[in-house]
């Protein structure tokens, strides 16, 4: 051996020579390295509080609904035009159908009602809350392409603020509102059930209102007392069914627990314990590579 030689055994420890790459040898060079672990621990983990501290916290707030059936007046309608046969194509009546819970729950969840429910409340200023100057009553933009649409609205509820589930085996369904503001979160979600009721009973009252006006029509148009006689049934349900509708708040959705504002610790996200722990995670995985890195690295 020469003078300037160094022994291999004095060689970096932690530099792996080829076909070393073992789980000891990387355990070996992670112990003697924990305190570089440590602190990317440490400084992941400082960095997710911070984040979970700063982010502004959101609420669910829900409601618990059942479709409601169709009413009695429709089912008589049904089975009696089922009955006369031929009648209905005769008349062009259009009947209702005996189950519109899918009917129901699509109307909820279209964008035609979100629409309305968010022009209706005035919700553009509150959903875009950073764009909007409520001492002056304006969007604060600089280009106007920026300032929010009823579509910009409609997406932002359907894709961070309201969700539906159903359970299949009950016919339970329950409307999740998520926000900033939990008295406002549960009041969305009640005024969200409150206005499906009133737009799909308002759509009976007109279809029914519509086929009274044709029945009525059709008795001026015919003499055969059979037919006059089947007409007028036809329109003694009709009545029943604009009554019906009416007099019936809940028209499509009866609602057996509504929401109310959760406790302002009850936080939905940021979950700041989680987002810790995951920082900590990530430190720990990044510290891990910094030590793969210092392993691979050539010796000198």
């Amino acid at each position: 051996m020469r003078a300037g030689d160094v022994p291999i055994e004095s060689q970096d420890q932690d530099v792996i020579q080829p076909g070393q790459f073992t789980l000891d040898a990387v355990l070996t060079a992670a112990w003697r390295s924990r305190w570089l672990m440590l602190a990317f621990v440490a400084v992941f983990a400082a960095l997710a509080g911070t984040a979970a501290f700063v982010m502004t916290p959101k609420y669910r707030a829900q409601v618990v609904v059942i479709p409601v059936k169709a009413d009695d007046a429709r089912s008589a309608l049904s089975s009696m035009v089922g009955q006369l046969g031929g009648l209905a194509s005769l008349t062009g009546l259009a009947l209702p159908s005996g189950g519109n819970k899918d009917e129901y729950l699509q109307y909820l969840q279209s964008e035609d009602f979100t629409r309305r429910f968010i022009r209706e409340q005035n919700l553009l200023p509150v959903l875009f809350a950073d764009r909007w100057d409520a001492s002056r009553g304006r969007w604060v933009v600089d280009d106007p392409d920026d300032v929010p649409t009823m579509a910009d609205g409609a997406r932002l509820f359907d894709r961070s603020i309201r969700s539906v589930q159903e359970e299949r085996r009950t016919g339970i369904i329950t409307l999740t509102m998520v926000w900033r503001d939990r008295e406002m979160a549960a009041n969305w979600a009640n005024l969200m059930v409150q206005a499906v009721n009133r737009d799909l009973r308002q759509r009976a009252v007109d279809e029914a209102q519509a086929s009274i006006d044709f029945l009525n029509a059709e008795l001026t148009k015919t003499s055969v007392v059979e037919l006059r006689q089947a007409l007028y049934r036809l329109l003694e349900n009709q009545i029943k069914t604009v009554m019906f509708a009416k007099v019936r708040d809940q028209y499509a959705f009866k609602v057996i627990d509504p929401a109310i504002a959760p406790d302002a610790d009850d936080v939905v996200r940021p979950k700041k314990r989680a987002m810790i722990l995951l920082g900590a995670v990530f430190g720990g995985v990044a510290g891990l590579l910094v030590v793969l890195w210092r392993m691979r690295r050539a010796p000198r």
